[in-house]
């Protein structure tokens, strides 16, 4: 693998990545870098962890003019986590380019605390659709004549969302040569038709056929009867995670386990979109503060955000939308490191996880029962009850009848119902005698068949 420096990069750049900790490009970043460097629109799906904003952040800054303060480039994220999220890293830059600025817009408050400073434009901003729409189209705050490049970050949350009614309106004001570039986890048909006509049939590079990170093991666990919030605790105690990510579909689902947990012992995290601007800082901040081992969440969590040394995944539900399942995964095992992702299911939700199997998510499996986390070694598949009673033949149900009828009597005496099932257990005994008799005698004539016939060989 090559190092930042192949790239051309200003010395300055390539010295700030090294004291940042970023010494070698991934993949992604190794084919993506150079195309976006000569100025082409481009698209980048990747799995999640593969560097995909360093992809973008790296070229953006090797083209901005710090002496120039104008704006420059434009970043388009889904939700303001991720705007938050990209806005950090392109900050780190600030302490080796003095003059580079960049501003976050997500938020009625970071659009009010920034409003002062608009006078000034910076080099690059960051910030959600309906924000960006609002201060670059409706109120027209910077000049847009200088922009070069705009980022459409998790470009498929964009369109999920329904955000690119806002992004179309500023496409519609943005310099006709500006660069593209698109970056997600996953491309559906409607995505690529979405995108075309901002940069039609241009560069694509595709990271192979992994959704989710490469290093991450897909586990499917049968919590069995036992209720989710029960088997949750259940796994915990199993399983004693370093960093869990508990995702669930549904806030109210979200909430619930959060409460349960609080009164078993347990101080998570709760995090999902009803917070308000506030109570999402102060969440990511204890998230990230390492001192949280467990954050339940919704799937608001799983589109982007990087967070360090997440070791398990556990979805207690499967969501509607499977894609997400793999922005889910993709929050552990991030830049190569190791991960595992736990699903949990019972026998009445087996549909989606056959659906990812047949995808090719290479799931093993899992069983939790009376709080043991064991290997599954039949998975899937129907499970068969297997029993050794043997039927019983007619010459032993008719013995049994017998027995029956002989310890029977027309009055109820004291201990009848032991001595009828002393008689029938004398009659299951009596032909238990007779098979394991028969077995004897047939394991004496097959030895006796084997003798007599290496004899008639020798003989021969």
């Amino acid at each position: 693998m090559g190092t930042f420096k192949g790239f051309n990069l200003a010395p300055e750049l390539v010295s700030a990545l090294h004291k940042l900790g970023y010494d070698n490009p991934s993949p992604a970043q190794a084919t993506v870098i150079p195309k976006a460097l000569e100025g082409k629109s481009l698209v980048c799906q990747s799995e999640t962890g593969s560097g995909k904003t360093h992809a973008y952040l790296i070229p953006l800054l090797q083209k901005t003019d710090f002496n120039l303060p104008r704006l420059q480039s434009i970043i388009i994220c889904p939700s303001r986590e991720l705007a938050r999220q990209v806005y950090d890293f392109a900050s780190a830059f600030s302490r080796f380019f003095p003059k580079f600025k960049a501003r976050l817009y997500s938020s009625e408050a970071e659009v009010s605390q920034n409003q002062q400073g608009n006078s000034i434009a910076p080099q690059m901003i960051i910030g959600t659709p309906g924000r960006l729409k609002a201060l670059l189209v409706d109120q027209y705050s910077f000049d847009l004549h200088g922009v070069r490049s705009v980022i459409l970050d998790e470009a498929d949350m964009l369109l999920e969302m329904g955000y690119f009614e806002d992004i179309d309106p500023l496409y519609s004001i943005l310099p006709e040569k500006c660069q593209t570039m698109v970056f997600s986890a996953t491309m559906n048909q409607g995505l690529k038709n979405q995108i075309e006509k901002y940069i039609g049939s241009q560069f694509l590079f595709e990271g192979g056929e992994n959704k989710s990170a490469t290093n991450v093991r897909h586990h499917l666990i049968d919590i069995k009867h036992v209720g989710v919030k029960e088997a949750l605790i259940a796994f915990l105690e199993a399983r004693r995670p370093y960093f869990a990510l508990v995702f669930s579909s549904k806030k109210a689902d979200v909430i619930e386990a959060g409460s349960f947990l609080r009164a078993n012992g347990y101080d998570p995290v709760v995090f999902t979109g009803d917070l308000d601007s506030r109570e999402r800082k102060a969440s990511l901040r204890r998230i990230r503060s390492g001192k949280v081992p467990i954050v339940l969440c919704s799937d608001l969590l799983a589109r982007g955000i990087d967070l360090e040394d997440v070791s398990d995944v556990v979805s207690l539900d499967l969501p509607s939308d499977l894609s997400y399942y793999y922005h889910r995964a993709g929050r552990t095992a991030r830049f190569g490191k190791d991960g595992d992702s736990w699903v949990f299911y019972n026998a009445d939700s087996l549909s989606k996880p056959k659906e990812l199997l047949s995808q090719g998510v290479a799931f093993d499996f899992y069983s939790l029962k009376n709080g043991v986390l064991s290997q599954d070694t039949v998975g899937l598949a129907e499970k068969k009850k297997y029993t050794k009673k043997k039927p019983f033949s007619d010459e032993e149900i008719k013995e049994i009848k017998k027995a029956k009828a002989m310890a029977s009597s027309s009055q109820v005496k004291p201990g009848y119902k032991k001595k009828k099932k002393q008689a029938i257990a004398k009659v299951k005994n009596k032909f238990r005698r007779k098979a394991i008799q028969k077995s004897i005698q047939k394991k004496k004539d097959e030895r006796y068949a084997k003798r007599t016939k290496a004899k008639l060989a020798g003989d021969e």
